[in-house]
């Protein structure tokens, strides 16, 4: 409730400015408020129970000093505070006044020779009147505008202290009650001063008791402070300086406050110049011997700030460097940046405060004078033994750049400024602080006039923060990527002959640099979407989106294809890059086919079964569905002509799976037949491969009833027929084949070689080795090698090893 506890508010105040972020306080008014929402329906229960009395008054005296805290705080609204001090002051008055009726009644009953225990009721009545009179004295406070309700309440406090002191026996409780007695005398004393005297006697009687006491730092603070308000500045000065020494903590740093207050007051009161300027050099060296301790030094800018009313004209006019940094730290203190960043310099120039050059720029460029940021920065990078040299040379080359940004990047003069900047803190810190900005911000601008090969070595030598790091190896990526095309130039500055020829490079040296670019770009990417603002998630995640559809591309055209390589990275592209849909189908495509190469069948499956789960909608959809099918029918076969008989049972499988769509559609009246002869007729072979010999011949006869022509559609029929002995449907089967298909198609000579066979099965020997003579004589190629191989045996079998029996 006194003094000393505001001015150790203050001190902790100061000390969170000067070090730091602040703690929030321990509560606020609206918490308060709220403790007394839940608090008010008790009080009535309170007033006639006893038992419930004792726990409210405990959470009222905890409320007042909740109260008292907040108090302290000159931001918190006054009406607001008005509004909460009623309330608080209504509830302990009630169950004081109840208790002390209650009390006197009870004597009342005793003197008129009954019984009765007034104790209970008067030791709760003097529980409510204890915070009843600080919650007065506070409420003092915010009424000092209006003077008469000032001096009511004070009062009202000092009989509510006097009262306990009358009746209590505890030393302790007496002492407490005489502290706050006295606390209100002085403010009392504002009025009249002939209460400054009680105030004097009382703070004395408990300084009697000795220092043993709880309450005797307390009262020997409050003498010292009514002899101030007294005017009597050598006997305040006196206890304060005995207090402050004794002290440790908080506690002391208020009291610091407190004799700060009184050497500023003295001076500004002193009429000879020569003992104004002694007080003044008092003050200077009383703050100058605590620099060192960062409590009392905030306590000392605190002080500064609030007793001296013009400090420039304190400090300003010494060419002492600590007067020049503590006048900085008080204008700052007192929101005046401008004026404390001159005398931060004015401090900085002396060597002793080599800090302060950073803090005087600081406030500059917060200020937006990057003029005087400039001078500042050009004399400081100049001092190698600064340790804020290197950022000193990073601003040479920042200041032009920001004010060419802001030029919307048209002004050449600043441009070839940053320019020169970022080149010449490189060249003095090519691994500095912040090097990455400065190579960043070269490698954007030779990839802007076209030099991506410069601009991608730069990119590659920016390290030391996620964002920048992840985007200068996409950036690198890119330009090698150009490069690859044939793109842009090598050097910065081409010969005349360069302009008109492609850049000569070496391309596996390059391409090489890409992929590696590419694949760090992708690992560095969560990293740096992690650390940056929400705001700029989505342009990184779509970048890496980019990079993973250019690595992919890469990749495809390598030599040798990396199928597990080229599966991981696209594994997911379209869930994961929405942005790059323009790309979805290459990306499945070339997934599609790393899988069939790795043999994961079991993941080919999910895909071709989530592919056509829904319509295309488009024909192009169609289109991309149909190749993906034949792709998968292709490498079947191909697997199955080197030996691989599970993959191309796999692949027909997934052929299977894929083609059906059209079975559907056509089903579903949504595509004609006739339209899908080829595609159908594929689907129908990939169910006799996994036969399916049902399905297979259905597919085949609507082919054939949409197109009875189709060479496929018959020589599946055919197939199958054959392979049931029916030689009739068969042979008919493959002659229309033979007759439709074109000489340049493999049906065209698996037709007349499947003829040949039937001859052979019905007996007809000479029939199939003419069969197999003529067709030999006339197309000796025999269409495929294979094919040609399967021909000289089935010739060899039938015709020359018989003619030789």
């Amino acid at each position: 409730m006194s003094d000393l506890r505001r001015f150790v508010l203050i001190a902790c105040f100061a000390c969170a400015l000067f070090a730091g972020p602040g703690i929030a306080a321990a509560q606020s008014l609206g918490e308060l408020d709220q403790r007394l929402n839940a608090l008010a329906p008790r009080v009535d229960e309170a007033t006639a129970n006893s038992g419930a009395a004792s726990d409210v008054v405990s959470q009222l005296d905890q409320a007042e000093s909740d109260f008292a805290r907040i108090a302290e705080n000159s931001r918190v609204d006054r009406d607001a505070m008005l509004s909460a001090y009623t309330r608080l002051d209504r509830m302990l008055d009630r169950i004081y006044t109840a208790y002390q009726k209650r009390k006197d009644a009870c004597i009342a009953q005793i003197d008129n020779g009954g019984t009765c225990d007034y104790e209970q009721p008067e030791q709760i009545a003097l529980r409510a009147l204890y915070p009843l009179s600080w919650l007065r004295f506070e409420g003092a406070t915010l009424y000092a505008g209006e003077p008469s309700m000032a001096r009511r309440l004070l009062n009202e406090a000092i009989d509510g202290f006097t009262t306990s002191t009358l009746i209590l026996v505890s030393p302790e409780l007496v002492r407490e009650n005489l502290l706050g007695r006295a606390f209100s005398e002085r403010e009392l004393g504002k009025f009249d001063r002939s209460e400054y005297t009680k105030a004097i006697s009382d703070f004395r009687e408990i300084i009697k008791d000795g220092p043993a006491t709880g309450q005797y730092r307390a009262a020997q603070q409050g003498l010292a402070t009514t002899y101030a308000a007294m005017g009597k500045l050598g006997q305040a000065q006196g206890l304060t300086s005995e207090l402050a020494a004794n002290a440790t903590g908080a506690q002391r740093q208020g009291l610091e406050m407190l004799r700060l207050r009184e050497m500023f007051q003295a001076e500004a009161t002193a009429s000879d110049p020569a003992k104004r300027a002694q007080l003044h050099r008092e003050a200077v060296e009383f703050i100058r011997s605590r620099e060192g301790d960062k409590g009392s030094w905030a306590v000392a800018i605190a002080a500064a700030a609030d007793y001296v009313p013009d400090p420039i004209a304190e400090f300003g006019a010494s060419n002492d460097p600590f007067e020049n940094y503590l006048l900085a730290n008080v204008l700052y203190f007192k929101h005046r940046p401008l004026e404390a960043a001159k005398y931060y310099w004015a401090a900085a120039r002396s060597g002793r405060y080599p800090k302060a050059y950073k803090y005087a720029a600081d406030l500059y460029y917060s200020a937006g004078r990057l003029d005087l940021v400039e001078s500042l920065v050009s004399e400081l990078a100049h001092q190698p033994s600064n340790p804020d040299a290197q950022w000193a040379s990073y601003m040479r080359f920042k200041i032009p750049r920001i004010r060419w940004e802001r030029s919307g990047m048209r002004n050449v003069q600043f441009e070839n400024q940053w320019i020169a900047g970022a080149q010449d803190y490189l060249k003095e810190h090519p691994r500095g602080q912040y090097a990455y900005e400065a190579r960043f911000r070269l490698g954007e601008i030779f990839q802007k006039r076209g030099n991506y090969l410069d601009a991608a070595r730069e990119y590659e030598q920016v390290a030391g923060n996620p964002d920048y790091d992840f985007t200068a190896r996409f950036n690198a990526a890119e330009c090698y990527y150009e490069l690859l095309a044939g793109k842009g130039r090598t050097s910065a500055a081409p010969a005349a002959s360069e302009k008109s020829q492609p850049p000569k490079i070496d391309r596996d040296a390059i391409r090489y640099s890409t992929l590696a670019a590419l694949r760090e770009a992708i690992k560095l990417e969560p990293a740096a979407e992690r650390s940056a603002p929400l705001a700029q998630h989505k342009a990184l995640h779509d970048s890496r989106g980019r990079a993973v559809y250019m690595l992919a591309t890469l990749l495809e055209h390598e030599p040798k294809i990396d199928d597990a390589e080229v599966a991981s990275v696209l594994d997911g592209f379209e869930t994961q890059y929405p942005a790059m849909s323009a790309h979805f189908n290459e990306a499945f495509e070339w997934r599609v086919e790393a899988l069939d190469h790795l043999g994961n069948y079991a993941e080919l499956q999910r895909e071709m079964t989530a592919l056509v789960a829904r319509d295309q909608a488009t024909p192009a959809g169609n289109d991309f569905v149909k190749e993906i099918g034949y792709d998968l029918w292709k490498n079947g076969t191909i697997k199955n002509t080197q030996g691989d008989r599970n993959g191309y049972l796999a692949d027909a499988r997934l052929t299977a799976i894929t083609y059906e769509y059209f079975e559907r559609m056509v089903r579903e009246g949504k595509i004609p037949a006739k339209n899908l002869s080829g595609t159908l007729s594929i689907l129908g072979q990939a169910y006799l491969a996994i036969n399916q010999i049902g399905r297979a011949q259905t597919v085949f006869n609507q082919v054939v009833a949409a197109d009875p022509g189709s060479p496929d559609a018959n020589a599946g029929l055919a197939r199958i027929a054959q392979t049931r002995n029916d030689y009739k449907d068969a042979m008919d089967l493959w002659s229309r084949v033979e007759s439709v298909a074109a000489e340049s198609d493999t049906l065209f000579y698996e037709a007349k070689y499947n003829l040949a066979e039937i001859f052979a099965a019905e007996g007809n020997i000479t029939g199939a080795c003419n069969k197999l003579a003529v067709t030999r004589s006339e197309h000796p190629n025999l269409g495929t090698p294979e094919m040609k191989a399967q021909w000289t045996s089935l010739q060899r079998k039938l015709c020359l090893d018989h003619t030789a029996g």
